[in-house]
């Protein structure tokens, strides 16, 4: 009875969803080459329209004239920031069901608990790749159980453990040799890729499985590695892989140039084994550790959506079948001597001894998701 018609709306509701083509997004961070990137990666996925704004008080003046179907928001902002944006949606009946997603590098557990009990639909760790935004995007629209239906359909297979995941490096050198002696010295920890050009190291990156981290040598022909490094950090794709350079280069404004562009270290050549493996446990262990955050954030609104889910059938459907079932059983007992009046509430009861099956039924599914 009540499911049914609950089931029928959700499902008329799934079948009047509008297709990426057709929905408007909004996008909102302070700064213009984020912002921007951002906008390359929705663009990429089939998104109709993207809107940009610079600050929280800036997008809801946007919402005002425009209808959004999807936001997605820098935490830290002036004026306005993202929570607080999320708090005036969320007040405004015409926004507070709009799917809503926090871009952020905090990663504070308090703070992606609070985000996510003042209604966030996903929170998405920078810096980011647009694999995992098009994977968040597809949650917050969609529902985490729907998205993971529809990968699983497609084939998707179920994420191993990151513990049995060796991270994945890439050695970037025209000389054999040098790749030769860095992979001997890295390959017992890390799955080791090489490629002896600036070309073959793009497409490398562009691809599935990417590497984690790549070790990039500055001196090569028809492609320097400023210049592969500022193409990777340039494209949506590839600019969330850690890059340390390679090089024999000892001046100070080489260095400066590759931290500028986006690399995080440089290693001097001819390599020492020690520092080699020192400088890559170091960026490693950050790789992984944010890997973990990841995992745990993702852990942290399932467990969050799913205390909601029970929350809301304990408290809306199966309190009200146990009310219905004393209401019945009292005008049994009062009619108790008219045949009529017992088949009427007996009919009644099973309606909803078969309600509040179904309801624990629906309660023993989501206590046993992963």
């Amino acid at each position: 009875m009540t499911v049914k018609a609950m089931d029928t709306t959700t499902e008329a509701a799934e079948a009047v969803r509008k297709p990426y083509s057709e929905m408007t997004v909004l996008v909102v961070d302070a700064t213009d080459i984020v912002r921007e990137t951002v906008v390359t990666m929705l663009r990429d996925m089939g998104f109709g329209q993207v809107l940009q704004a610079g600050n929280g008080e800036h997008a809801l003046s946007m919402m005002l004239l425009k209808q959004v179907d999807l936001v997605l928001s820098e935490w830290q902002m002036p004026k306005m920031d993202g929570m607080e944006l999320l708090a005036k949606m969320r007040a405004d009946k015409k926004h507070s069901r709009t799917p809503f997603i926090m871009l952020s590098s905090i990663i504070e557990q308090a703070a992606v608990i609070q985000a996510i009990k003042s209604g966030v639909s996903e929170y998405v760790v920078k810096p980011f790749s647009a694999k995992i935004l098009s994977e968040r995007v597809l949650r917050a629209i969609e529902g985490p159980a729907r998205s993971a239906a529809q990968k699983k359909a497609a084939g998707s297979s179920k994420e191993e453990p990151l513990q049995q995941q060796p991270l994945r490096i890439l050695v970037v050198d025209d000389v054999v040799d040098n790749i030769q002696v860095i992979s001997d010295i890295l390959r017992k920890d890390y799955k080791v890729g090489a490629a002896t050009s600036g070309e073959k190291a793009l497409k490398i990156c562009a691809a599935e499985p990417q590497p984690d981290l790549v070790l990039l040598d500055v001196m090569m022909p028809e492609m320097n590695g400023f210049e592969v490094c500022k193409r990777l950090k340039a494209d949506p794709q590839t600019q969330h892989i850690t890059v340390i350079f390679l090089t024999a280069l000892d001046q100070t404004m080489d260095i400066v140039r590759g931290f500028e562009l986006g690399a995080v270290d440089y290693i001097t050549k001819p390599v020492n084994p020690p520092v080699v493996k020192a400088r890559v446990k170091t960026h490693a262990a950050l790789i992984q550790s944010a890997k973990e955050m990841r995992n745990q954030i993702d852990t942290l609104q399932d467990s969050f959506r799913l205390k909601n889910d029970v929350e809301q059938i304990l408290q809306h459907k199966v309190k009200g079948a146990l009310s219905d079932l004393q209401m019945t059983l009292k005008a049994l007992e009062q009619g108790a001597d008219d045949p009529a009046t017992v088949r009427i509430n007996t009919s009644s009861i099973r309606v909803s001894c078969s309600d509040l099956t179904q309801q624990v039924e629906q309660l023993l599914v989501l206590t046993k998701q992963d």
